[in-house]
């Protein structure tokens, strides 16, 4: 998918810059997307269609029905079986009423903002981390498509941009606020933040565990909206079809309801109580099936690259190896004890997580060589840098 759209963007000049993964995009790029066409569909059929009709008494003017359908639609309607009697009691089938209807776009869009406000954050979070991602991006888009003499000038300007980037963060310790928060940090035994070279990888975790909350949070927010249990729905369509039950039609989305209104005749007040058609649930009804399920995917999906980007950001030797691969692409790691010192030194002391993080955001702009060679500069400015007088490597952190 993401191939697809980054070829359209290629043919309108738009550049797609990515410093996420695919599952972030699921969340706040393509989730959002589907929850607008949904809400340009039920908007649709709301203003431009009949949303609802109401069976009139026979002498009912055309104006009457006209406001009968207005009525209704705005008063709410309520939920009777057709096997069931209708109550006498007012209050009884106040109970029953379905107020969501008429809000389905809305709330479409509220779930869309919920999708992105994780994204906004990350935004802002990246903002207080020292680098700019979309910059380093465009520069690595940028060096695929110019000649080599260019694209050398470009690597080197971006290795500079990158390690005073670095030297910048393991200096970093001035600022009241950043003071405490490492008082704090070392109390509580968690180091965290710009001069602990984890900054951007908290937030990564951070924004992952904002999106894991945010799908199963909304699973319970629409109970709320709709006033039904929706958090179970697609357990009983899954249900419906393995008993070979009709699933299509749901108490939760009625297509057949009915609606009371008075009409005002001078002193006089009639009472009248009419069945209604609701057209528009044929759509909500697939829609929230659909949604629910995709929450449900959305969910999962979310949790299992939370669990895999904790699991790299906590062991070491993940980001090892990914910086050692490169490495020997460079020919500049064969496995001698002394190469491996220099290596561990490289990503532990001067990339650390932040920079191993930042390389890959570099990786998924650019291409494999482009990050070789981006490295191998990284490598060899690292090693002529924390060479003492008779040549050997200094521990640099």
């Amino acid at each position: 998918m993401d191939h697809v759209l980054g070829t359209m963007q290629a043919q309108v000049g738009l550049r797609a810059i990515h410093d996420d993964d695919f599952i972030d995009r699921l969340n706040h790029w393509y989730t959002v997307i589907m929850l607008v066409v949904f809400t340009v569909i039920v908007s649709t059929n709301q203003y431009v269609g009949d949303p609802i009709q109401c069976w009139c008494p026979a002498d009912f003017t055309d104006n009457r029905v006209m406001y009968t359908n207005f009525v209704c639609w705005v008063s709410n309607t309520y939920y009777i079986p057709m096997a069931n009697q209708i109550p006498t009691n007012i209050g009884q089938r106040t109970d029953k009423e379905i107020t969501y209807y008429q809000w389905v776009p809305l709330i479409f869009l509220v779930l869309a903002l919920l999708f992105k406000i994780p994204r906004m954050f990350w935004k802002v979070l990246v903002a207080s981390s020292g680098i700019s991602m979309d910059k380093l991006g465009t520069l690595a888009k940028e060096t695929q498509y110019i000649s080599a003499e260019d694209r050398k000038k470009k690597l080197q300007h971006i290795v500079r941009y990158i390690d005073q980037w670095l030297g910048g963060v393991q200096q970093y310790r001035a600022g009241m606020f950043v003071r405490i928060r490492e008082r704090v940090s070392a109390v509580c035994c968690c180091l965290c933040g710009r001069h602990y070279g984890n900054y951007l990888v908290t937030c990564v975790v951070i924004i992952k565990v904002l999106y894991v909350a945010n799908a199963i949070g909304q699973l319970y927010l629409l109970n709320l909206f709709l006033g039904t249990e929706f958090n179970i729905y697609g357990f009983e369509v899954l249900d419906s079809l393995w008993k070979g039950e009709d699933w299509t039609y749901s108490p939760r989305f009625p297509r057949v309801t009915l609606c009371d209104f008075e009409i005002r005749q001078l002193t006089n007040l009639q009472r009248w109580t009419v069945q209604c058609v609701l057209p528009i649930n044929l759509f909500n009804e697939k829609m929230f099936i659909f949604l629910w399920f995709w929450l449900v995917l959305v969910a999962f999906l979310s949790t299992f690259s939370l669990i895999v980007n904790i699991y790299a950001f906590t062991f070491p030797q993940h980001r090892k190896s990914y910086v050692r691969k490169y490495l020997m692409l460079n020919r500049l790691y064969g496995g001698s004890e002394r190469e491996k010192i220099i290596a561990r030194r490289f990503v532990d002391g001067y990339l650390r997580q932040d920079g191993c993080y930042v390389l890959r955001v570099f990786s998924n702009n650019a291409n494999d060589v482009i990050t070789s060679e981006i490295i191998r500069y990284l490598y060899k400015n690292y090693t002529s840098k924390a060479q003492d007088k008779n040549g050997h490597i200094e521990h640099a952190s």
